[in-house]
């Protein structure tokens, strides 16, 4: 187990898919056909990864992805498409697809990241201003970082992104302004004024620190004094769309373009001393420009994949939030046979047409995580469905001290007069299931409950012969009304359907 797993998760982390590791081998374990590939490809899919195992011959290695696995004799091995060599015994190969939630954590990851940057270059732009121009410095440096932000905030309004700007300040009658009007006008595709000024002073503050590093910052204001005048154009095109042709004011263009000018009226303000012209100065500055660009494009087009993935995500939440596509998607699943010899635990209404069964296991990490979703439904709906909990235990394969912990559940329900008990004790459970002090207190707290096992053993060893005969392997497991919950939906979309299933199935 342990080679094909370190495999797999080396593959999975070269396509960008994070995975708890330690609960993947525990649930794979427990799969009937381990160590098969079935069993791999099963909990792959139990764990909302989409895993696929192709039969392959050489016309399709073009077709295959930098990255994938080949099974020989029930071995994997990690290849890579440039080095593959196919053979008879390599012709089967297994592929994933990436999941949703990376790129969600990668965008949060990314979004940090750019803002501790962002931040780190305001502190070092400040503390590199030559003390001689310190004034002059600190107002350039301070429309640089204006105009990043007038700028970037402008290209959100490009992309149909919200921006932090009032709407009074980009839309008034009275003073004719209008930015989205201004910002979608066809007739002036031909430039983009938000990323010509996002990419102008992103690369003017980078070039600061790193000509201010050098030590030639007269070179670096020389120089602007001359760019600024190419953006001069450029201001005056879109003032004369705005006031002429639009006939519409934005005003984040506007303070783009007085950001500019204010700049370039602070050089005018600087000492007359002679600049040293070096050519590693012009190098350094062509070079920095350069870099800037490239990451400003590289944040486009990260920028473009994100919003393409949020829109999907968006057309999906959308499908998944139909009630009736989960409907027709829940009665074709597999239904459980020998409900009536169940032996589980009952809660709720009893003589509700609408049944929900929970199989569950005090050790697992994603049972612990879906619990707090469980008690939310049963505090909510648990006088209208009848609830059924079975525990995934297995006493004759268990040690002595994991049989105790299942049995002492099952006592904790069995014993009490108040069957929440049950849920109140799970619940802290989770919360202490690795902590041997605070589980010798449970024990002790619940100690007056834990008496008669002799017939809840009965009972569990009943919940194990019902999840061998529907074929249950992992947890958490639920079925409605005897249908396994699709996989297709997240656990947590349950509690929106079940209004729906409620009316669905009254009385």
């Amino acid at each position: 187990m342990k080679k094909n797993t370190n495999i797999l998760i080396s593959y999975l982390n070269l396509v960008d898919i994070q995975i708890d590791k330690d609960e993947f081998e525990y649930q794979l374990s427990s799969h009937p056909e381990f160590p098969n590939t079935l069993s791999y490809s099963d909990t792959l899919n139990f764990f909302n990864i989409n895993c696929s195992v192709y039969e392959i011959n050489k016309k399709d290695i073009v077709f295959l992805p930098e990255n994938f696995i080949s099974i020989i004799d029930g071995e994997f091995k990690l290849e890579f498409k440039n080095k593959f060599i196919l053979t008879k015994n390599s012709k089967f190969i297994l592929l994933v697809e990436k999941s949703d939630s990376f790129y969600q954590e990668k965008k949060t990851y990314n979004l940090s990241l750019y803002s501790t940057f962002l931040l780190a270059l305001v502190i070092l732009s400040v503390l590199l201003i030559n003390s001689s121009f310190l004034f002059i410095g600190i107002l350039f440096l301070l429309f640089s970082f204006s105009g990043i932000f007038l700028s970037f905030e402008a290209y959100k309004k490009t992309h149909g992104k919200g921006t932090i700007i009032p709407l009074g300040v980009c839309q008034n009658k009275m003073l004719k302004t209008d930015c989205d009007y201004v910002f979608n006008y066809k007739k002036w595709k031909f430039f983009d004024l938000s990323e010509i000024s996002l990419s102008f002073f992103f690369s003017q503050v980078i070039t600061f620190v790193i000509l201010s590093i050098y030590g030639n910052l007269d070179f670096y204001y020389y120089i602007y004094k001359y760019i600024f005048f190419l953006f001069i154009p450029i201001s005056i095109v879109s003032l004369y769309y705005q006031v002429i042709i639009i006939k519409k004011l934005c005003p984040v263009c506007i303070g783009i373009i007085f950001c500019v000018y204010a700049q370039l009226t602070l050089l005018y303000f600087l000492p007359k001393l002679p600049v040293k012209i070096h050519i590693f100065s012009i190098i350094l500055y062509i070079l920095f420009v350069l870099i800037s660009l490239l990451f400003l494009l590289f944040l486009k087009k990260t920028n473009e994949v994100n919003n393409k993935l949020k829109n999907e995500i968006i057309r999906n939440i959308r499908f998944r939030k139909n009630y009736v596509f989960f409907k027709n998607n829940l009665f074709i699943q597999k239904k459980t046979l020998n409900d009536k010899f169940l032996s589980s635990f009952a809660f709720g209404a009893e003589n509700s047409n609408l049944i929900f069964t929970l199989v569950t296991n005090p050790f697992c990490k994603y049972c612990k995580e879906f619990y707090p979703i469980f008690m939310k439904i049963i505090d909510k709906y648990g006088d209208k469905i009848d609830v059924r909990l079975v525990l995934d235990a297995d006493l004759e394969n268990f040690s002595e001290e994991l049989r105790a912990i299942y049995i002492n559940l099952a006592c904790i329900y069995e014993n009490s007069k108040e069957k929440n008990i049950f849920f109140i004790a799970l619940e802290e459970w989770y919360n202490i299931r690795v902590d041997k002090i605070q589980i010798e207190k449970w024990n002790a707290k619940y100690s007056h409950l834990i008496k008669n096992r002799q017939n809840v053993i009965a009972k569990l060893e009943n919940q194990k012969k019902w999840r061998k005969i529907n074929d249950i392997n992992y947890t958490p497991d639920i079925f409605i009304n005897g249908y396994q919950y699709p996989i297709e939906y997240e656990r947590v979309d349950l509690e929106y359907f079940l209004p729906e299933l409620i009316e669905d199935f009254k009385l």
